[in-house]
């Protein structure tokens, strides 16, 4: 109480003191400010012949004002985000995926995390036919450090074209803090292979004079297939 007491009377006398200080600079000041606003509206008379077209503005001087029972304030209560970060990603209907995620430790003291993930659901709100699973349930992360985490997910009995979500919650003591993760199932654009004609990779070229390709020689029945090859000509 008596702290209190002397915190008001120290806030009183400064600023008793910086009035007194204003209120003497506008006493001193006032004469100068007055002897202007009469040149300036004697000048503004004889330009206009009247001054009706001029007004000197107005000054403005700021009061101090303390805050009433500083001390006495509660501080302002904070809510963690409800995401700390966010994974997307995006499968097709039969696959599996691994996702990795870091946590990281920027405290300055060792810090030990619970793992967790909540059920997978979809925009109705529907269980996903298959749920993700975590290869670790706690990490225990010096200052600094951070270590990486598994979540893995078999998408066997999924819709193509819907959209789920979960939260992978992350817990020291009393406070839940979310990676949000949103999975998305759809095809994956595939690409399309045209195997070529074989045919054009088994002609050859027969020699210079003949200006075209041609099929290499083939026997038949131990008979010789005649080509356009001049020692395979009867003259």
């Amino acid at each position: 109480m008596a702290n209190n007491l002397n915190t008001e009377g120290i806030q009183k006398i400064f600023g008793d003191s910086m009035q007194s200080l204003t209120d003497t600079s506008l006493s001193f000041f006032k004469p100068v400010i007055e002897s202007l606003m009469s040149s300036v509206n004697t000048n503004s008379k004889s330009a206009n012949g009247d001054d009706s077209s001029f007004k000197f503005p107005q000054l403005k001087i700021p009061q101090i004002k303390f805050q009433e029972n500083c001390n006495c304030c509660p501080p302002e209560e904070t809510c963690p985000p409800h995401c700390i970060a966010t994974l997307n990603r995006s499968a097709m209907v039969g696959e599996r995926i691994i996702v990795p995620f870091l946590v990281k430790n920027n405290c300055s003291h060792t810090k030990t995390l619970r793992i967790g993930v909540r059920e997978l659901l979809d925009e109705k709100g529907n269980i996903a036919p298959g749920q993700p699973r975590l290869n670790k349930q706690s990490v225990t992360l010096p200052q600094g450090r951070s270590e990486q985490v598994l979540l893995t997910l078999d998408l066997d009995k999924f819709n193509n074209g819907s959209t789920y979500t979960t939260e992978i919650v992350l817990r020291e003591k009393e406070i839940n803090q979310n990676i949000c993760f949103t999975l998305s199932t759809a095809d994956h654009a595939a690409i399309t292979a045209e195997p070529q004609d074989e045919q054009k990779y088994k002609l050859k070229w027969q020699s210079w004079k003949s200006h075209f390709y041609c099929e290499p020689k083939k026997t038949i029945a131990g008979t010789n297939v005649l080509t356009n090859d001049s020692k395979d000509i009867k003259k």
